[in-house]
This record gives structure tokens, sequence and C-alpha cells, in this order.
């Protein structure tokens, strides 16, 4: 049988974002876990569109902080100064986060490699109630959507995207704005703007 989310209880989610141990969350912390159906189904499933070219599963090796944005992207994505650092979570997969220590703007990437069920899971489960729900139809040939979940942050300051790696695999990448762009740029056009720049560099490593 094929496992999508789990989920102790019911909570919905912002895959990188948003704690799902409590009822407010905790901007960049990792959910222990997702909602999820038990029954199996054929990917795509709920509206979800089909990854026509995915990424082959060696792209999600390495080290997502060195092979995903270079300096001058996260000057572009951030500014600067910018700390580094590993944002691994057991339940989720490899991920880097990238924060400006003088804005406290942020990006938090990670591989969702031990989530199943692609956007399929992302389409059924975070869809309904989202706050915030933008299809973008081809992200540098992939599918993606822009959300905020109530879980997540506000939409005037956060917005995540998922990327259909895969059919069965997305990249998640979360973006939250500093004190001097909140309420002056749109979060999502933002997370927009830095997942190109992460999609560039990973197709450029899988030589696509």
């Amino acid at each position: 049988m094929q496992r999508r989310f789990t989920v102790a209880g019911l909570c919905v989610l912002t895959l990188l974002a948003a704690s799902c141990s409590g009822g407010n969350a905790t901007p960049g912390t990792a959910p222990s876990s997702i909602p999820h159906s038990s029954s199996e189904q054929a990917l795509p499933y709920g509206g979800a569109p089909k990854v026509s070219t995915p990424f082959p599963e060696p792209i999600f090796s390495g080290d997502p902080c060195a092979d995903t944005l270079n300096a001058d992207q996260i000057d572009i994505a951030l500014g600067t100064p910018v700390d580094t650092k590993r944002a691994d979570a057991e339940t989720v997969g490899p991920g880097c986060d990238w924060r400006n220590t003088v804005t406290n703007g942020h990006v938090i990437m990670r591989y969702a490699t031990k989530l199943q069920g692609g956007l399929s899971a992302i389409y059924e489960n975070v869809k309904p109630r989202a706050e915030v729900w933008k299809p973008i139809a081809s992200l540098q040939g992939f599918p993606a959507v822009a959300y905020v979940s109530p879980s997540g942050g506000s939409p005037d300051a956060f917005c995540q995207i998922s990327i259909g790696a895969t059919d069965n695999t997305t990249i998640e990448l979360s973006m939250f704005l500093g004190i001097t762009t909140r309420g002056k740029k749109d979060p999502c056009e933002s997370a927009n703007t830095v997942a190109d720049l992460v999609m560039t560099s990973l197709r450029a490593k899988a030589g696509v």
C-alpha cells in the first residue's frame, strides 16, 4: 500500500514553516508529520498536474546548501549578510536555511524525499484549507504551486512553494520576508524568484 503523508491528529500544515505540535506556527521549524490518506491511488491524484520530465533521483544527493544557491544567487534572494546552515528534517528530507542576519528575511528549502505523494498530496491535503493558492503551470518545466496554509505564516510576510520534482517527490521552499520588505513585496513573487534560482542550479546539476 502506498504511504502518503502521516499525521498524529489532524494538523493542517505548511511543510517547512509550521510545527504540527501546537496551534500557532513557529516560523522556520519543520512539522513532525503531514496529513495523509491511507488508500492506495495512482499518481498523480487530487487534481495535481503530472511531472512530465522528472528529475533523476540522484539529484537529491549531496549538500543542498552547496548545490542550490551560490553566493550571487543568495544575494539576489536575501541580500547580505547571510548565515547559511543545514536544515535537514528527519520526516521530510535534507534541506538548507539561508537567513539575512540583519533583516531576518530567510529561505528554507528541502528535498521532500521522505514524504510520498508529491504534489498530489499537497493538492489533496493543503488546497482545501489554503488561505492563498496559486498554481504555477511551469517553473522551468516543472509544475509547482505557491500557497499559504493556516498553520504557515502571515500572507503578507510568508509564502511556500512546492515544486513537483517527480510525481512522488517535491522540492519545498519557504520564503519569509525581512523587516525591510514586509508590506512592500509579494512574498509569493519573492518565493518564486528564489525557487527559479534553485531550479536553475538543480537543472544544471542534473544536466537537463
